[in-house]
């Protein structure tokens, strides 16, 4: 954005850190990327008063308590780069945003698909989604972000591109589950194109488009988050595969693990809409019922024959 000619502005609420990115020049978490001395650095929310543009990334759990100490102008957009689903309310970030902010859904959109932080900083070329209802501000956010190794799409289907993008998380946790376990690509491969099929079937139940989910939002981004050893869905997995229990991984974790909280969410959603997701409903039972992940895996294999369409 930045590159493009844009004034940007990064916020991070603890006043430390901040205080280390401006001394380096460089995300802990990012060391191959510079920060450009043009791009102010701070952990004061005054700022957003006066964005035109505002970009949550945050974990979607902390959205609410995160937008309760900020004050946003009337004319701010807000773009959610957020993946997960509230365990409390079952909503998804842009209702969670609109919510507290009490913005026109026309000004809020959510940013989505197969974009590793990792490859993006280095710029290697990535495609991603731009979703909500005002088209307008869709197409202002791709000419935004869009360069020569960023290309930014638009889709007005918000519910399905938020569903598709919480929902690959508890995926991509069953992936790395099974590479835990010591299994292959043939059950990666597998776990992806049945997982899409659960995530299609309740997008379908709650109105979403279904060509959502064949899109970036939908396969792009759980093959990314399924095969990548930048996930931390995955990585998340493959230390449960592995015999740990789901608490003392997250415990250890040094960042966010969507999934395991959506996990929760989308147990009681599909429930509440007479869905079935097997797959989901299995990461569930390990994650929160200490089910084996052996057994999950058994109970899958051994479900009652089926057409592959169902």
């Amino acid at each position: 954005m930045h590159a493009n000619g844009n004034d940007v502005t990064l916020y991070h609420y603890k006043k430390d850190f901040i205080e280390i990115l401006s001394s380096t020049k460089k995300h802990p978490s990012l060391p191959d990327f510079n920060f450009n001395d043009e791009i102010k650095l701070t952990s004061s929310t005054e700022g957003f008063k006066n964005a035109d543009y505002a970009f949550i990334a945050i974990p979607t759990q902390s959205i609410r308590l995160f937008l309760k100490n900020v004050d946003f102008g009337s004319n701010t957009n807000i773009i959610s780069l957020s993946k997960g689903i509230e365990r409390e309310t079952y909503k998804l970030p842009s209702q969670i945003i609109q919510d507290c902010t009490k913005l026109d859904e026309s000004n809020i959109c959510a940013l989505s698909g197969p974009s590793h932080a990792e490859e993006v900083s280095c710029n290697i070329p990535t495609t991603i989604v731009v979703a909500g209802p005002n088209m307008t501000l869709n197409r202002n956010i791709q000419k935004l972000l869009s360069s020569t190794y960023l290309r930014a799409y638009s889709n007005s289907d918000l519910l399905g591109v938020e569903l598709a993008g919480a929902i690959k998380n508890v995926i991509s946790i069953a992936s790395g589950i099974c590479i835990g376990l010591g299994f292959g690509d043939n059950t990666t491969a597998a776990l992806i194109t049945r997982g899409i099929n659960e995530i299609a079937r309740l997008g379908r139940t709650l109105g979403a488009q279904e060509s959502t989910f064949y899109g970036l939002a939908g396969i792009g981004d759980l093959s990314v988050t399924a095969f990548s050893k930048h996930s931390r869905n995955r990585n998340f997995g493959i230390e449960v595969g592995k015999g740990k229990s789901a608490i003392e991984v997250i415990k250890k974790a040094d960042s966010t693990v969507e999934g395991y909280f959506t996990s929760e969410a989308l147990h009681s959603i599909s429930i509440d809409n007479n869905v079935e997701m097997p797959i989901s409903q299995s990461i569930y039972k390990i994650l929160y019922e200490n089910l084996s992940p052996k057994q999950a895996i058994l109970d899958l294999m051994t479900r009652d024959l089926t057409h592959e369409n169902n």
